[in-house]
């Protein structure tokens, strides 16, 4: 895959600031295969907080259907309660993703992607240290032979700069 070149003034190897003052930030980790920590009630809405290791099988990450379906989606300031939707673009959009791929080496496990930041305040949050991600996404769930809970058809809605992601402090901007 071709290398994506960006104009800017070079901040770090990941990031760049265009000449307007968005900031770029490249190669950034959004998501990643294997077992992640869910609320038994984020999986099965039963109001119960037990937690539960849900799977992400790497075919189900690194699908076609699901690289591309992260492609444009915005970057929030945190996640919204609700999904991004083109009726509350305008208040929660801060940026967008573009550039979406599967990682290599050391990232094998991880979907990778540039981050475009608009938003002033998210700049400035995340030129001070809010680094983690974390997607925003559709996905069905299903119990596999083994019992355990496995994600299908995972479909990006939006991918949140937060305090501490799900996936861990690896999936975060550089």
């Amino acid at each position: 895959m071709a290398q994506i070149c960006y104009y800017g003034d070079r901040i770090s190897p990941n990031m760049a600031e265009t000449p307007e003052g968005f900031l770029i930030c490249k190669n950034v980790p959004i998501a990643r295969t294997g077992f992640q920590h869910y609320l038994s009630s984020e999986i099965y809405d039963d109001g119960n907080n037990d937690v539960i290791n849900v799977y992400r099988a790497p075919s189900e990450v690194f699908s076609i259907q699901t690289l591309s379906s992260f492609e444009g989606k915005p970057v929030t300031n945190g996640h919204p309660d609700v999904d991004v939707t083109p009726q509350n673009y305008r208040i929660y959009a801060k940026g967008h993703v573009q550039h979406v791929r599967a990682g290599k080496g050391d990232d094998a496990d991880k979907i990778i992607a540039d981050l475009y930041i608009t938003d002033p305040a998210l700049i400035t949050e995340i030129r001070n240290g809010k680094r983690e991600v974390s997607a925003g996404y559709y996905a069905e769930d299903s119990e596999d032979e083994h019992g355990r809970v496995c994600q299908h058809n995972i479909r990006g809605n939006h991918v949140a700069v937060v305090d501490e992601g799900r996936a861990g402090h690896t999936v975060a901007i550089r």
